[in-house]
């Protein structure tokens, strides 16, 4: 895996067919607010792409659950293998 820094020291992936562009993201699932950081270190532990994005009035009202609960987004290359490692997660507890 090529990894280009972008600003403040972080990285993304390279894409092939053009290089410096920015990867496609998909909503992989959504969580409560507590269970979102957990599942997304998950994820990156297991090398792969994801990103939290919280719900903004959630954020100010303290509504975390439900429709406005975190959304987790993945790479759109790593979507697959991220469904497969929610699900074996899932599955053990």
């Amino acid at each position: 895996m090529r990894l280009t820094e972008v600003s403040r020291g972080r990285f993304r992936r390279a894409n092939r067919a053009y290089p410096g562009a920015v990867p496609r993201y998909r909503l992989l699932t959504t969580r409560p607010a507590a269970q979102a950081p957990v599942v997304v270190g998950a994820l990156l532990a297991e090398g792969l792409d994801a990103r939290l994005q919280p719900d903004s009035l959630g954020v100010v009202y303290g509504l975390t659950t439900g429709p406005f609960a975190t959304r987790i987004f993945v790479a759109e290359d790593d979507f697959a293998a991220a469904r497969a490692l929610i699900r074996q997660i899932e599955e053990q507890s």
